[in-house]
């Protein structure tokens, strides 16, 4: 364009004329409208971002779960493959090979891991620690310790060697240790009539057969009292 002052080339962005400096009222325009679209821009830019704001989290929320729903169908895929690929010997009933550790611990856990036998050598080697000590002998382990004791003889559930062998510690404990007469072994001996799950001793029986024992216990007391004394 022409500049109005002295007719040179001017760019009409230009804000002055590079030939005589004057003042060039398009380009001035030009910038003027510019700067107002920046400052709008700016105004609007705060007021633009809320709104969008709401969109824009909706977005990445969707693309998240898109995502972790893939993962998650990759995951189940890898699963079901594996399921299928190896060979798990948990699921399977072979038996273990002979003379391994396995069978052995097979052997062992059949013999030898039976609660009732594991409970009645618990509380009479506790029983027969406090005996020997002279400590106190609470009435509960006395009980424990006969029922248990009972569960063990009389259980079908109990392996047969486990079984004699309890019988024998039972007969051992309550004869041997204990001095019981025959009715004393009775009183141990008597089932509960009442009980349709399970095995387990009468309970008169064996409140009878608690005192009995304490009796001898607070006997056995005096008497180790009255020879230190002596």
């Amino acid at each position: 364009m022409k500049c109005v002052n002295c007719g040179g080339e001017v760019d009409s962005q230009a804000v002055r004329c590079p030939y005589c400096g004057g003042r060039n009222e398009a380009g001035i325009s030009f910038y003027k409208e510019v700067y107002q679209k920046v400052n709008r821009n700016k105004l609007l830019a705060p007021v633009l971002l809320r709104q969008k704001t709401p969109e824009l989290i909706q977005r990445m929320l969707n693309r998240i779960i898109l995502a972790m729903g893939i993962l998650g169908v990759v995951f189940i895929a890898i699963s079901i493959a594996l399921y299928l690929m190896i060979d798990d010997p948990v699921y399977r009933n072979d038996e273990p090979a002979p003379d391994s550790y396995a069978a052995e611990y097979v052997k062992i856990s059949d013999s030898y891991n039976n609660s009732s036998y594991q409970d009645w050598t618990r509380y009479v080697n506790e029983f027969l620690d406090r005996w020997n000590s002279g400590s106190k002998i609470e009435s509960y382990r006395i009980e424990m310790m006969l029922e248990y004791g009972f569960r063990v003889c009389y259980s079908d559930k109990v392996d047969g060697q486990l079984q004699q062998q309890a019988q024998l510690e039972v007969n051992a404990l309550l004869e041997g240790v204990l001095g019981l007469s025959e009715e004393g072994l009775a009183l141990f001996n008597k089932a509960d009539g009442h009980s349709v799950y399970s095995v387990r001793p009468d309970p008169d029986a064996q409140a009878q057969l608690v005192s009995l024992i304490e009796a001898k216990l607070a006997d056995r007391e005096d008497a180790v009292f009255w020879n230190d004394y002596n």
